[in-house]
């Protein structure tokens, strides 16, 4: 069957595609394009201005200045023989020439796609650093990327994923720089998905994580061109998806959620201190409202005598236990976060943080919840805040819950054995082979300029993060 009959079959009922019939003696041929996906002006200059120009010489030579010999059309195109092909390409915005009695269909790169220009990025913003951040189109996320890694040896594999959706998705790494183990690991993954669709990042994050269960996201996802062109030099592997402007990074460990693109752009006994207090307030806003849960249930003689005395005298008119003090503000301030994000922007964060306070202090002057519990899950909220990376905040938000029954139960004893499981659990965990705490553990004395604080540069260079 003609390529032309082949595709009229297929698109008899698609409104939106055009089929153009051209005739000129006795060569015939039909030019299919989608109307709202097509450059009109380009198409129009290159292709149909040529077809319909007289033409000197026979229909053969004519077929041999378009499918031999290329020479035909004043602009770069491609030849496909397979029907299945052809259409891909009109579905994703190409222009496809099927000529009369040929097999062979003509494919012009002629896509106009709407998509918004490179602006500053919403979620990882840094004082000192570039401003610009990943958009919805693939290719333009590519050029970002390579601004700024100029280099012979970054490898560029694209896949398609989906049966319906046909998504490009782009692998990126450093030859010679990148673990050739870990890139086949990820190649073989990306072969072995099916799925009829791929969405966006999340997605294909979720695809290529062996372990569903555990709350601690595996690879890291970022909007900045910068930080991703980094993890590149230092021996990572990226994947681009089209349409999403979040792209991931891999393997993370639980040090690349804790560390900011503004780390290096800073001075570095600055970044250094400020990374140790992402450390202690991380830990913080995991622990502080089961701690205070369990000490005020299990062991009030822990406290000191003055500060007993203050806890007291405030939860002396609340009828609940401290446990559902707790759940009551950390459900409340759960519910004021996520209608912060969905409120525009402009008012979402005023709203937020106003209507946290009114209503902290409505409950306490009603006596729902103490003084002291309203500052406790307040600091929390706040120190969770510090993260860099939202997956892990949000990963510590679900710990926060599990540990607040444990200690509710059991007291610190239920904390120290939740805890203490959390981090079995880390020890469990890696990100396509490379240990979750690594450098930490296991110690590798050599990758820990760039760990719990930063080096200079001067003394790092050549270091990986890990």
């Amino acid at each position: 069957m003609e390529l032309a009959q082949w595709l009229n079959d297929r698109l008899k009922t698609r409104p939106d595609v055009v089929s153009q019939k051209i005739e000129q003696g006795s060569f015939s041929c039909t030019v299919y394009y989608m109307m709202d996906a097509i450059d009109l002006e380009m198409l129009q200059t290159h292709v149909l201005r040529t077809l319909l120009a007289p033409y000197k010489g026979s229909d053969e030579e004519r077929l041999g200045d378009i499918l031999e010999r290329r020479s035909y059309f004043p602009t770069t195109y491609s030849l496909t023989r397979s029907p299945e092909a052809a259409l891909d390409g009109l579905l994703n915005g190409q222009a496809v020439l099927c000529i009369d009695g040929q097999a062979t269909g003509v494919l012009f790169p002629f896509q106009q796609k709407a998509m918004r220009s490179v602006s500053a990025g919403e979620n990882e913003k840094t004082i000192r650093g570039p401003k610009e951040s990943f958009v919805e189109d693939i290719w333009t996320n590519l050029s970002l990327v390579r601004q700024r890694v100029k280099s012979d040896k970054l490898v560029v594999e694209e896949f398609v994923i989906g049966s319906e959706s046909r998504t490009t998705v782009l692998l990126l790494y450093m030859k010679g720089s990148c673990d050739e183990e870990l890139v086949r690991e990820v190649q073989k993954k990306l072969k072995e998905i099916r799925t009829n669709r791929l969405p966006g990042s999340s997605f294909l994050e979720e695809a290529l994580d062996d372990r569903l269960a555990s709350p601690f996201p595996k690879m890291l996802n970022t909007e900045r061109p910068d930080v991703l062109a980094s993890s590149l030099f230092e021996g990572r592997i990226a994947l681009l998806t089209d349409g999403s402007p979040s792209n991931l990074i891999a393997p993370a460990t639980l040090l690349s959620f804790m560390q900011s693109a503004e780390d290096y752009y800073q001075r570095y006994f600055y970044s250094s201190w400020v990374r140790i207090l992402r450390y202690a307030f991380f830990g913080l806003s995991l622990v502080l409202p089961s701690a205070y849960v369990a000490i005020t249930t299990f062991h009030p003689e822990m406290m000191p005598y003055n500060l007993l005395i203050s806890v007291a005298s405030s939860r002396d008119i609340v009828p609940f236990p401290a446990i559902v003090e707790a759940l009551i503000m950390e459900v409340t301030f759960e519910v004021m976060r996520e209608a912060g994000q969905r409120i525009p922007s402009a008012i979402g964060q005023t709203i937020s943080i106003v209507g946290a306070i009114v209503i902290g202090d409505a409950a306490v002057t009603a006596g729902i919840v103490s003084a002291p519990m309203v500052i406790i899950v307040a600091l929390t909220g706040i120190s969770s805040f510090i993260v860099p990376h939202f997956s892990l905040t949000l990963t510590v938000r679900f710990l926060r819950f599990m540990l607040l029954f444990t200690s509710a139960i059991f007291g610190l004893l239920g904390l120290i054995v939740g805890v203490f499981f959390v981090y079995i659990h880390l020890l469990s965990l890696d990100s396509f082979g490379t240990p979750y705490l690594s450098p930490f553990i296991p110690y590798k004395a050599e990758r820990m300029k760039d760990a719990a604080g930063r080096f200079p540069w001067s003394k790092r260079m050549g270091a990986k993060r890990s």
